[in-house]
């Protein structure tokens, strides 16, 4: 018989997932805690909450398309979620359901490695909902963020929902006028051999594809080619994570340890599909 019940964490999503499982548990196992991480499929976004409820969970991962069906059900959001209208965690207060969203710590986390945001001209691709989160936490750190998008009238129904300037359609976007550029489309996810800006890069720019794999993009291939510097999704995938694990755990998150597991199984992934 076990000696104890390990607290249960997990994520609800539409297909399981490998990568938060060994994340998670790569973090757990180095913070000597007695917790277990399962990925869960689910189809109903009301009832996965209510087991959270029922079970116990300690903490949940939200993957989409779920980010915005789980905020009606729980007991109360973070102002940054509220604000970016999305939650990908969940925190189990003692039967008391916040719900949280550290997309945007992730990626403010991982720029906020290779520069200083505040009074920085930065750019984002895209419109969807990691652009929305990273514009909203680029803007909170004091940068000067333009959206640009492929449909200009979603571009610019989001960019003024946040404060922020609207550029036009991606082959508006003039690298002179930037120092950092953010690609939140998902063009690196469905055609990792694409490249989403049909111009050459300047050397001056930094450079985040927020896909994580392949790890290289094709965006950060060019940029690296252009002498621009990068920064790989999977950094802002890590801090996410460990904003995740800080709450659920009140411990600081071991980054070195997590960032293994990830390209690890990244590997491990890209192996099994043969490339």
């Amino acid at each position: 018989m076990p000696k104890s019940i390990p607290t249960l964490c997990g994520s609800i999503m539409a297909e399981p997932f490998s990568l938060g499982v060994r994340i998670h548990t790569a973090a757990y196992r180095e913070l000597g805690l007695d917790y277990t991480f399962v990925c869960f499929g689910v189809e109903n976004p009301e009832l996965a909450v209510q087991a959270i409820r029922t079970l116990g969970i300690r903490g949940m991962s939200v993957s989409m398309p779920y980010k915005s069906a789980v905020m009606p059900f729980l007991d109360e959001l973070d102002p940054a979620a509220r604000a970016i209208g999305a939650v990908n965690t969940i925190d189990n207060r003692n039967g008391r359901l916040t719900g949280y969203n550290t997309d945007f710590i992730g990626a403010v986390r991982a720029l906020q490695e290779a520069t200083d945001l505040n009074g920085q001209a930065l750019a984002i691709l895209g419109a969807g909902g990691a652009a929305r989160a990273i514009a909203y936490g680029a803007q909170q750190a004091g940068a000067q963020v333009t959206l640009f998008n492929r449909s200009t009238e979603r571009g610019r129904a989001l960019a003024m929902d946040l404060g922020v300037n609207f550029g036009g359609s991606l082959r508006d976007f003039v690298a002179t006028n930037f120092a950092i550029l953010v690609n939140a489309t998902s063009v690196g996810f469905r055609a990792p051999d694409a490249n989403p800006l049909g111009q050459t890069l300047e050397p001056h720019l930094l450079v985040m594809d927020i896909a994580f794999i392949p790890v290289r993009t094709k965006l950060l291939q060019d940029a690296e080619k252009a002498g621009c510097r990068t920064i790989a999704g999977t950094r802002m995938l890590l801090h996410q994570a460990c904003k995740q694990i800080e709450l659920y755990t009140e411990r600081q998150a071991p980054l070195a340890v997590m960032e293994k597991a990830l390209l690890d199984e990244i590997n491990r992934l890209g192996r099994s599909v043969g490339t």
